[in-house]
């Protein structure tokens, strides 16, 4: 009996050497585990880089859509536009630099006409981060704006004409309209487009 009960204490024995054993490990990593996800992630949590400024260039002013190319072609990133058959008529364009602190952004400002005769402003600026280009005297309006090119735009307004602006990662694009025209916001931006000389339309998202 006494090599029984013997046996049956080295038996206890190695299985609680196993069991502690296996307990380390898991705790090992549980513990490893935890670590990982307080590590803040590298791809989540990187941002993008800034893109570069600009040396300045000349003005370009065009009056015929047929010339728009040529402002396109001076823009570092696609420019906004309308599509092709949106009923939409070009009046004039321009493009032009700005100052930021280390160098140039650029705007390019397309002026278009609805068939009822309201204009239609559409700018592209970049960088994307340079808010600063906006122009001052619009406040923040209670309707939210329609989506533009996958991203939630911002509506602001002032006394006269309402304004929807987006950054994507490639520039800030800007639409603005007159007040008689502000109910017709979310159909227009379904004919806008990003306008580039390799690929010419992306429609909005």
């Amino acid at each position: 009996m006494a090599e029984t009960g013997s046996g049956r204490k080295g038996f206890l024995h190695t299985l609680l050497k196993i069991l502690t054993g296996l307990f380390s490990i898991v705790l090992i990593a549980a513990v490893g585990a935890l670590l990982v996800l307080a590590q803040p992630q590298k791809e989540d949590k990187e941002k993008a880089e800034p893109q570069p400024l600009l040396t300045a260039s000349p003005a370009l002013n065009i009056d015929n859509e047929t010339e728009l190319r040529s402002l396109v072609e001076s823009f570092p990133v696609p420019v906004l536009s309308f599509m092709s058959g949106s009923g939409m008529s070009f009046v004039s364009g321009t493009s032009s630099d700005a100052g930021l602190s280390g160098g140039f952004g650029r705007v390019v400002t397309l002026y278009w006409q609805t068939a009822d005769g309201d204009p239609l402003i559409l700018q592209s600026i970049y960088p994307a981060s340079a808010l600063s280009l906006l122009d001052n005297g619009y406040h923040f309006s209670t309707i939210a704006g329609p989506t533009l090119f996958g991203v939630e735009s911002v509506r602001m307004e002032n006394t006269d004409t309402v304004r929807v602006h987006a950054a994507t990662d490639t520039g800030l694009y800007v639409m603005t309209v007159p007040k008689s025209a502000a109910s017709g916001i979310s159909s227009l931006s379904r004919s806008l487009q990003l306008f580039s000389v390799s690929r010419e339309e992306e429609p909005v998202g």
